[in-house]
């Protein structure tokens, strides 16, 4: 299975004269919804979907109350859930307190299965969402595909007059 990917041009965000470098962005097909999750995972087990959906429900409420005391939670393969705290830092230790923590988020580690998976991943390459909402307004305009190469290829170019 392909992982579909973008590019595009992003600048540095420490350094603000470097100019733009190319990078990856995973583009999304799609979601997959609790009730769908529940739909499947009835489909796969003797459970019933409404079983699934207090279940999974039930999960994420327990994961929140131990996150929140402090623990890690491990799901086995699915991999490991802890909080982070973001602060801002201090000269001296005697001088941090509570109020220089600006955030907390949520750090996943993911399980041994998953690492393999993610090393065995093919990535394929497509359009940026960008770039195929640019193809699907020309499409609805009635241009072809070589009159928007023309332009990109060379801005400068007037479509009436071929050649220059």
């Amino acid at each position: 299975m392909a992982l579909n990917y973008s590019v595009s041009l992003r600048p540095n965000p420490h350094d603000k004269e470097a100019a733009p470098k190319a990078y990856a962005t995973a583009q999304t097909n799609g979601e997959l919804t609790l009730k769908q999750l529940g739909r499947r995972i009835a489909a796969q087990t003797t459970v019933s979907r409404a079983d699934v959906a207090a279940v999974l429900t039930a999960t994420v409420d327990n994961l929140l109350e131990a996150l929140t005391e402090g623990k890690q939670v491990d799901f086995g393969e699915l991999g490991k859930f802890r909080l982070q705290i973001m602060s801002t830092g201090t000269d001296s230790l005697s001088g941090f307190t509570a109020a220089h923590i600006t955030g907390v988020n949520i750090q996943y580690i993911p399980g041994a299965d998953l690492k393999t998976i993610f090393g065995m991943l093919e990535f394929q390459p497509v359009a940026s969402r960008a770039a195929q909402a640019a193809a699907l307004r020309a499409e609805k305009e009635g241009k072809v595909v070589e009159d928007l190469l023309k332009n990109t290829e060379n801005p400068n170019t007037n479509p009436e007059e071929p050649g220059v």
